[in-house]
C-alpha cells in the first residue's frame, strides 16, 4: 500500500535538531561511555543535528539516515601497528500524514521506524606474536559488541508546509516527539551486560520537498 502511494512522490530531504540535555552530564556522572566514541550510548554518531532523506507521497513518507564514525590510527617504530574502532548507523522511517498534503497547512503524522549500528573495529602490530595477536583480536571483539546493536522508535510529528512558486509544498517547519528503545551489549574483561535504553526526545525540523 504504501509503495503505491508513494509511487508518483515527491523527494523529501531536511535535517533534525535535537538540542543536547543534562541527560549528557548525568550520563557521563555514572561513566556510561562505551570507551569507543563510536556507540549509541556515546553521543558521535548521534550529534544533535542529523540528515534524513527520502520520498514524500499525498499520505505516506519513507526516509532513510545514516551516520558513520571511525576512528583509526597508524604508527611506525620498531614494529607497525594500526588500530581502528568505529560504527555505520542505518535506519528507515516511515511516516502517514493524517490529511493529504497541502501547502499552507498544518499536517499531523505518526511515525515508526527502525534503526542499527553496523561495527567495526581491528588492532595489529607486526611485532605481536600468535598469542599477542590472539588477545588483540578478543579485545577488538568486544569493542565491537559494545559498538552494535538494534533499535525501535515510534512517535508524531507536525509540520507546516510554505507553497513554492506551483503552490506545491516546498520549504517545511515542523517538530516530533519520538520515544526511542536501542539494545545493546556492553562487554568488558569481567562480565558481559545486555542493556535496553528507553527513552524520548524532541526535534526541530527543517525540511524541503522536490
Amino acid at each position: 500500500m504504501i509503495l503505491v502511494a508513494t509511487a508518483s512522490a515527491a523527494f523529501l530531504g531536511g535535517i533534525a535538531y535535537v538540542p543536547p540535555g543534562a541527560g549528557v552530564y548525568a550520563w557521563d556522572e555514572i561513566d556510561g561511555w562505551s570507551d569507543t566514541l563510536s556507540s549509541e550510548w556515546d553521543g558521535w554518531i548521534r550529534p544533535p543535528l542529523t540528515a534524513e532523506a527520502g520520498w514524500v507521497g499525498s499520505r505516506h513518507a519513507i526516509l532513510g539516515h545514516l551516520a558513520i564514525v571511525e576512528w583509526s590510527t597508524s604508527s611506525w617504530a620498531e614494529s607497525e601497528h594500526h588500530f581502528s574502532v568505529g560504527g555505520l548507523r542505518l535506519g528507515a522511517d516511515w511516516r502517514g500524514y493524517v490529511w493529504p498534503r497541502e501547502a499552507a497547512k498544518v499536517n499531523i503524522w505518526p511515525t515508526a521506524g527502525l534503526y542499527g549500528t553496523i561495527p567495526n573495529s581491528f588492532e595489529t602490530d607486526s611485532g605481536w606474536n600468535t598469542e599477542e595477536q590472539a588477545e588483540a583480536d578478543e579485545d577488538s571483539r568486544d569493542r565491537r559488541a559494545r559498538v552494535g546493536g538494534l533499535g525501535l522508535q515510534a512517535g508524531l510529528g507536525f509540520e507546516y508546509p510554505f507553497p513554492d512558486k506551483e503552490g506545491r509544498p516546498g520549504v517545511i517547519l515542523g517538530a516530533r516527539w519520538l520515544a526511542r528503545g536501542f539494545s545493546g551489549l556492553d562487554v568488558r574483561e569481567e562480565q558481559t551486560e545486555w542493556s535496553i535504553l528507553v527513552a524520548s526526545e524532541a526535534a526541530l525540523l527543517l525540511e524541503f520537498s522536490r
